[in-house]
C-alpha cells in the first residue's frame, strides 16, 4: 500500500512539472536540416543515457537530475546493455525549409528487442508515442516494413521537435540515428537489400556447390563446408534483419534464439571441415584444439535451451574468439605445411573470414555502412569465394588424379602379380580342399612334366591332387595342419607326371573364397632335390677330409669326447710321416697329395674297422682304437709301421721309401680332455722322431724327453700369448768406443719376457722353443715395430742416437715378406736408415747365404749397417768376411772372457781384429766383464767393447 501511494505521488509531481516544462527545458544542440535533405547523421547533436528499463520517459524529461544526465555523443560509441537496462537517445530537430517534408528516422540495428520513439513538443508540453516495435514484436507492427527500424516523421516549415528513442536489448545497442528524406531512404534500402541478397546468394551458391561436391566425391569435408556456408548465410541474414523480415515475420520469439543456433552450427561445421582438411592430424595439441572448438560450437548451438539472453551473448563472444582463432591457426599451419592448393585455400579463407567479420561489425554498428564500403566488402567476399573455389577445384582435380593414379597403380600391381605368378621360379598353384586344381604357373607345370595347364587339370580330375604325393597321407596331414593355423611349410616326397620321385619344399595357406562354404589352398613348391643332395654332401664334407676322404679333425675330436665320456678303455695313435717335406720339395705338392691319399688307403686297409682313422693336418694322422690297450694296441701300431715301411711311393721316375713315427697314448683315469689326450700322443710321436724316426713310442708322464717336449709346447703357448698381449720388454746394453771419443748413443737391443708369476725371463730360456716352432719372424717383427714406434715418440732420443743394433734370426731372413715389412716400418715411423745396424749370427748367415746377401744388399744401399754376430763360435772362416758386405764383426765372448789368462784366446782375438782391419771392418768385443779386459782390448786395437764391465743391460723406457 505504501509503494502504491509513492507511485501516485510521483505521477502527480510529474504532471505538475509538465505544466512548468519550459522552466526545465534542456538546452540541447540542434540538428538542423532543410529541403535539400538526403541523408543526415544525427550523431553530432545526439544525446544518450542509460536507465532502468521500467523508468518512464516523463521522469527523464521532468526530473532535472535525470534530464541533465543526457550526454552528447561526440564520437562513435556503443553501449553494452544488461537485461534490465534501456538506452535512451535524444535529439532536437529543427526544419529550416519553406515547404513540408517527409522524413524517415532510421535506427539501423535489426537485433534490438524493443525500439520506442517519442516526440515532445516543448511549447505545448505534448509527449506522444510515435511507434513501438522491435525484434520481439511481430514484423507487421512496424511503422515502415523494412528490415531495420524506420519511423516516418513529417515536418512543417520551421518546426522544431524533440525526439526520444528508447532501445532495449540484452546485447549491444548502437548509439546512432540517421534522418533520411523518404524517397532516398527507400532507394538506399533497396540497394542494401540487393547487396545483402547478393552476398547471401554467393554463400548459398558455395553451399550448393560443396553439396554437389559431396555427392560426387563422397567426401564428408564438403558436406561440412556446405553446412558452414548455409549457416554463415543465415547468420548474416539474421544480423541484417532479412531473416526476420522474410522468413519468420510473425514469429518474433524465434529471433531470441536463432542467431545462437545458427552461429553454433556455423562454428561446428567449420571445426569439422578444418579437421577433415587436416586429415585428422595434429598430435595431442591438434586434437585438444579440435575438441575444444567442437564442444564450444555445440554448447552455443544448444544455448537457447539453458542460458539467459545475457549469458548467450557472452557465450557467443567467447565461442567466436575460440573457434575462429583456433581454426584460423589450424588453417595457417595447414597452409605452411601443405602444398600450393592448401596455401591458396588458406589465403581465400583469410579473405573470407576478414570480410565476414567486417560485414558483421558493420551490421551491428561498429563500422560505417557507406555504399563504397559495401561495394568494397562485396568485391572482397567475391574474391575470397573465387580463391576458395579455385582451391577446391584443384583439390577435386588432385583427388581425381590420385584416384586415377591409384587405379593405375592397382592395375600395375595386379599385372605385376600376374607376371610374378606366372614367371616365378618356384611352382605356384591354387586348389580346392577336395583336390580340384584351379590354376598353376608355368614353373610348376615344367617341374611336374606337363605341357600346359589343361593337361595337368585333366590328370588331376582323374586322381586328384594326391597323385603328386609319394605318400598320399601327406596331403591329408597337410590339410589338417592348414586348418589349425596360418602358413605352413612342408617337406614332401613328390611324384612327377612320369612317376619319378623328387624332394620338394611346399609352403601353403588356407584362404576363404567369395562364398563362406568355399576354401582354397594357395601353395608354392620348390624342387629341393639338389639341395638335399648338397646337404648330404655338406654333411659328408663336415666330417671328412676332402683330400683323403678319411675322417677330419672335427669328427675325430667328437669321437674322442664320446670315448672319454663312456669311460671305456681305448688307445690313441698319433702318426707323423717322416721327411714328408722332402717329397714336397723334391717333387711338388701334387706328389705330396698323392702320397697322403695312398698312405691313407694303406692304413685303412690294415685297420679293417678295428679303429677310426683320421687326418688331422698336413702329414699327421691319428687312429682311435676303442676297447683296445696294451700289447694289442702296440701290435696294431706295429702293423701300421711295417705297412708304411714296406710301401713304395712312385712319382714319375722317382721311387721313395716312406716311414712314419707313431706316438701311442692310452686314456688314463685322470684324462678327461680330448685335446689333452691328443697332446699326449703328439708328444710321444715327437719323442719317436727325436729317437731316429720309424719307430713307436708310448706316452709316459715320467719320461724326461716327453717332459722336455711338453715344456717346449708350454713355451710355445706362452710366447704366442706374449705376442698377442705385448708381454715382451725391450732392454738395451751400451756399446762403448774404446779407440776414440764416444759419438752419440750406441747400444744393442735385447729382449726380455715378462710373466706375472716369474718376473723377467732371459731370452736363453725361450728362444730355442721359438726357433723350433717358427715364432722368430713374429718376435723380430714385434721388436722392430715397437722400437721404431718408441723412437718416433722420443724425438730427443732419436736425435742423440748414433747407432742401434737389432738382432735378426735366420727364419726372418728366409721369410719372403720380411724385407718389405721392415721397409714399411722405416717409412711409417720415419726412422733414418743410418741409425740402425742389423746383427746376423755367423751360423745363420752361412746356412742362408743367398737370402742373407739379398737382405744386406737391399738395406745397406739405403744406409743401414750390418754386423756379423758371434764370429768365431761356429764355422768361422775369414772368407766369409770377404763375401759378406758388413760393417762390424762382433767377436764371440768365449774368446774375450779369458783373454788375460789364455794366450790362445788372445791370439784368436788379435787375429780376427787384424783381418777385419785389413778389410776395413770395425771390431766389437763381447763379454767385457771388467776394466782390465777393456784396457787389454784397447791395446790390441779393438774398436768397441760390450759387456757388464762397460754397462749392464737396462730397460729401454728408462731412456725417456
Amino acid at each position: 500500500m505504501k509503494e502504491k501511494l509513492q507511485h501516485v505521488l510521483k505521477l502527480w509531481w510529474l504532471m505538475l512539472l509538465m505544466f512548468c516544462g519550459n522552466v526545465f527545458a534542456f538546452h540541447a544542440q540542434l540538428n538542423q536540416f532543410d529541403k535539400q535533405l538526403s541523408r543526415q547523421e544525427l550523431g553530432p547533436a545526439l544525446y544518450f543515457q542509460q536507465s532502468h528499463k521500467a523508468l518512464p520517459l516523463e521522469e527523464l524529461i521532468f526530473d532535472p537530475e535525470r534530464h541533465h544526465a543526457f550526454r552528447l555523443v561526440k564520437e562513435y560509441k556503443k553501449s553494452l546493455q544488461s537485461a534490465d537496462q534501456a538506452l535512451w537517445l535524444f535529439t532536437r530537430l529543427n526544419y529550416k525549409g519553406q515547404t513540408p517534408i517527409q522524413t524517415v528516422l532510421h535506427y539501423d540495428f535489426p537485433l534490438a528487442d524493443l525500439v520506442q520513439v517519442y516526440s515532445y513538443n516543448r511549447e505545448k508540453n505534448d509527449l506522444q508515442l510515435l511507434s513501438s516495435t522491435g525484434a520481439s514484436v511481430p514484423f507487421y507492427q512496424r511503422a515502415l516494413a523494412y528490415r531495420s527500424f524506420a519511423f516516418p516523421i513529417n515536418f512543417t516549415p520551421g518546426q522544431e521537435l524533440d525526439l526520444f528513442i528508447k532501445v532495449q536489448d540484452a546485447a549491444i545497442a548502437p548509439v546512432q540515428l540517421t534522418l533520411w528524406q523518404h524517397n532516398n531512404f527507400v532507394l538506399d534500402q533497396l540497394y542494401k537489400n540487393i547487396l545483402d541478397g547478393l552476398l547471401c546468394g554467393v554463400l548459398l551458391l558455395m553451399a550448393l556447390y560443396n553439396l554437389f561436391l559431396f555427392f560426387s566425391a563422397q567426401q564428408r569435408l564438403y558436406l561440412y563446408y556446405s553446412g558452414f556456408f548455409i549457416n554463415c548465410a543465415l547468420v548474416l541474414a539474421i544480423l541484417n534483419g532479412l531473416a526476420f523480415a522474410m522468413l519468420w515475420p510473425n514469429y518474433p520469439e524465434i529471433n531470441q534464439a536463432i542467431l545462437y543456433v545458427a552461429a553454433g552450427a556455423t562454428y561446428t561445421c567449420l571445426t569439422l571441415f578444418i579437421w577433415h582438411v587436416r586429415h585428422q592430424q595434429g598430435g595431442i595439441l591438434g586434437r585438444f584444439g579440435f575438441y575444444v572448438c567442437l564442444v564450444s560450437g555445440l554448447l552455443l548451438l544448444f544455448s537457447p535451451l539453458y542460458a539467459s539472453n545475457q549469458l548467450r551473448f557472452w557465450g557467443l563472444l567467447v565461442v567466436t574468439a575460440l573457434c575462429l582463432g583456433i581454426n584460423s591457426l589450424f588453417a595457417l599451419v595447414h597452409a605452411i605445411k601443405g602444398d600450393r592448393t592448401a596455401k591458396t585455400f588458406a589465403l581465400g579463407w583469410a579473405f573470407f573470414f576478414g570480410c565476414i567479420v567486417v560485414l558483421a561489425l558493420s551490421q551491428i554498428g561498429y563500422l560505417p555502412t557507406g555504399q563504397a564500403w559495401q561495394y568494397l566488402l562485396l568485391m572482397a567476399v567475391m574474391g575470397s569465394m573465387a580463391l576458395m573455389s579455385f582451391s577446391l577445384v584443384q583439390n577435386i582435380r588432385s583427388a581425381q588424379q590420385q584416384s586415377i593414379d591409384h587405379q593405375r597403380l592397382a592395375h600395375a600391381h595386379l599385372q605385376q602379380y600376374y607376371d610374378i605368378y606366372h614367371n616365378a621360379v618356384e611352382g605356384m598353384f591354387t586348389s580346392t580342399l577336395q583336390g580340384q586344381l584351379i590354376t598353376a604357373n608355368q614353373a610348376l607345370l615344367t617341374m611336374l612334366g606337363y605341357q600346359n595347364l589343361q593337361q595337368m587339370q585333366l590328370d588331376v580330375s582323374k586322381s586328384g591332387m594326391a597323385r603328386f604325393y609319394a605318400n598320399p597321407q601327406d596331403r591329408e596331414q597337410m590339410l589338417k595342419q592348414l586348418q589349425l593355423g596360418d602358413n605352413k611349410n612342408f617337406e614332401i616326397r613328390g611324384l612327377r607326371a612320369d612317376g619319378s620321385a623328387f624332394w620338394a619344399l611346399m609352403s601353403a595357406r588356407l584362404a576363404q573364397g567369395d562364398k563362406a562354404q568355399t576354401a582354397y589352398v594357395h601353395g608354392s613348391i620348390v624342387d629341393i632335390t639338389a639341395h638335399k643332395q648338397n646337404t648330404e654332401q655338406l654333411a659328408y664334407l663336415a666330417t671328412h677330409d676332402p683330400l683323403t676322404s678319411l675322417y677330419n679333425r672335427h669328427y675325430f675330436i667328437g669321437q674322442l669326447d664320446l670315448t672319454l665320456g663312456s669311460e671305456h678303455k681305448a688307445t690313441l695313435l698319433y702318426l707323423d710321416i717322416d721327411q714328408f717335406k722332402l717329397i714336397n720339395t723334391t717333387c711338388d705338392h701334387r706328389a705330396g697329395d698323392a702320397l697322403l691319399c695312398q698312405l691313407g688307403n694303406q692304413m685303412q686297409r690294415v685297420l679293417d674297422n678295428r679303429g677310426i682313422l683320421a687326418r688331422l693336418e698336413s702329414d699327421e694322422f691319428v687312429v682311435l682304437l676303442p676297447h683296445v690297450q696294451g700289447n694289442e694296441a702296440f701290435a696294431i701300431a706295429r702293423q701300421l709301421l711295417d705297412t708304411v715301411k714296406e710301401f713304395r711311393f712312385i712319382w714319375q721316375d722317382s721311387v721313395f721309401n716312406i716311414s712314419v713315427s707313431i706316438g701311442l697314448a692310452e686314456n688314463s683315469d685322470g684324462n678327461r680332455n680330448s685335446e689333452h689326450w691328443l697332446k699326449q700322443a703328439d708328444s710321444a710321436c715327437f719323442v719317436a722322431k727325436e729317437k731316429g724316426r720309424n719307430r713307436i713310442h708310448m706316452f709316459n708322464a715320467d719320461d724326461e724327453e716327453l717332459q722336455r717336449h711338453q715344456s717346449e709346447i708350454q713355451w710355445l703357448k706362452t710366447l704366442r700369448q706374449a705376442l698377442e698381449q705385448d708381454n715382451f720388454v725391450l732392454f738395451i746394453q751400451p756399446i762403448a768406443a774404446i779407440q776414440q771419443a764416444q759419438q752419440g748413443l750406441h747400444y744393442e737391443l735385447l729382449l726380455r719376457l715378462s710373466l706375472p708369476d716369474q718376473g723377467l725371463i732371459a731370452p736363453g730360456n725361450f728362444l730355442s722353443s721359438a726357433e723350433r716352432y717358427g715364432l722368430m719372424p713374429q718376435i723380430d717383427r714385434w721388436v722392430i715395430r715397437n722400437y721404431f714406434r718408441w723412437l718416433a715418440q722420443q724425438p730427443e732420443h732419436l736425435a742423440e742416437l748414433n747407432l742401434a743394433n737389432i738382432n735378426l734370426s735366420g727364419a726372418s731372413l728366409t721369410d719372403p715378406l720380411f724385407k718389405a715389412y721392415v721397409a714399411s716400418l722405416f717409412r711409417e715411423y720415419r726412422i733414418p736408415f743410418a741409425k740402425v745396424c742389423f746383427e746376423i749370427t755367423e751360423s745363420m748367415a752361412i746356412l742362408n747365404v743367398h737370402q742373407t746377401l739379398d737382405f744386406i744388399s737391399h738395406f745397406r744401399t739405403l744406409g743401414c749397417k750390418f754386423a756379423l754376430d758371434d764370429f768365431g763360435s761356429g764355422f768361422s772362416s775369414y772368407g766369409y768376411l770377404k763375401n759378406f758386405p758388413i760393417d762390424f764383426v762382433k767377436i764371440d765372448g768365449s774368446f774375450v772372457r779369458d783373454l788375460l789368462i789364455d794366450p790362445f784366446d788372445c791370439a784368436i782375438v788379435q787375429s780376427i781384429h787384424d783381418i777385419a782391419r785389413a778389410m776395413k771392418i770395425q771390431t766389437v768385443a763381447e763379454y767385457v766383464e771388467n776394466m782390465e779386459i777393456c784396457h787389454k782390448l784397447t791395446e790390441m786395437g779393438i774398436d768397441f767393447a760390450q759387456g757388464y764391465g762397460i754397462a749392464k743391460p737396462r730397460p729401454l723406457y728408462q731412456q725417456e
